[in-house]
């Protein structure tokens, strides 16, 4: 009977080692970083010689949490596109009247999170490049190429998230952002893009 105990006992003190392993594990470096996915909508500001449609955004990115603190970084890789319609100012990069504007934001930047239980809020800022992409249209007498324009600048961007936890590290997100245009063409008064995306953000472990 006392070889059974020991041996039961040996059993729930492996056991027990074994889940404080599989916790440390679960809490470990991957835990602290998160994925934020996201999709919505593009409202391109006002622009006196652009005249833009509801858009489509697509939000990616990596987020690093250390552990007991508020303030979090993340790195954006974000994808907008509105249809425009154009009255081919000089000052375009396209001559094309009726198209696509897709922007591509790469940028980085410290955010600060609330969480109480399964809700949680947070703000953020990020700063990096933006990259916007037109196409151009050039013909002669055998036909037409379209080639597509791109012109690089800086880029700003301030957003809000609100999150539901439905597991410790499984959230689903709402992210109004607000994307400045920090550089302002001659003749445009573009005052930039506001989006709101829906999502989620989990980690990968």
């Amino acid at each position: 009977m006392r070889k059974y105990s020991l041996f039961i006992l040996l059993v729930l003190l492996t056991s027990r080692a074994f889940s404080q392993t599989d916790s440390a594990q679960t809490e470990g470096v991957t835990s602290r970083f998160y994925f934020p996915g996201m999709v919505g909508v593009n409202l391109h500001l006002y622009d006196q010689h652009q005249h833009y449609k509801r858009g489509f955004v697509l939000n990616t990115g990596i987020e690093y949490r250390p552990d007991n603190n508020p303030w979090f970084f993340r790195f954006n890789y974000d994808a907008v596109s509105s249809n425009y319609k154009s009255d081919a100012g000089l000052y375009q990069q396209t001559n094309v009247q009726n198209g696509t504007l897709h922007v591509n934001y790469f940028i980085a930047g410290p955010g600060y999170r609330k969480r109480i239980k399964e809700i949680g809020w947070y703000f953020l800022a990020q700063t990096g490049l933006e990259q916007r992409n037109y196409d151009r249209v050039s013909g002669n007498a055998s036909g037409y190429v379209i080639t597509q324009v791109s012109k690089t600048q800086l880029a700003f961007k301030l957003a809000g998230g609100f999150e539901y936890y439905l597991a410790k590290h499984f959230a689903l997100v709402a992210e109004p952002a607000f994307y400045p245009n920090l550089t302002s063409h001659h003749g445009s008064s573009s005052n930039g893009n506001l989006t709101m995306s829906v999502g989620f953000t989990t980690t990968l472990f």
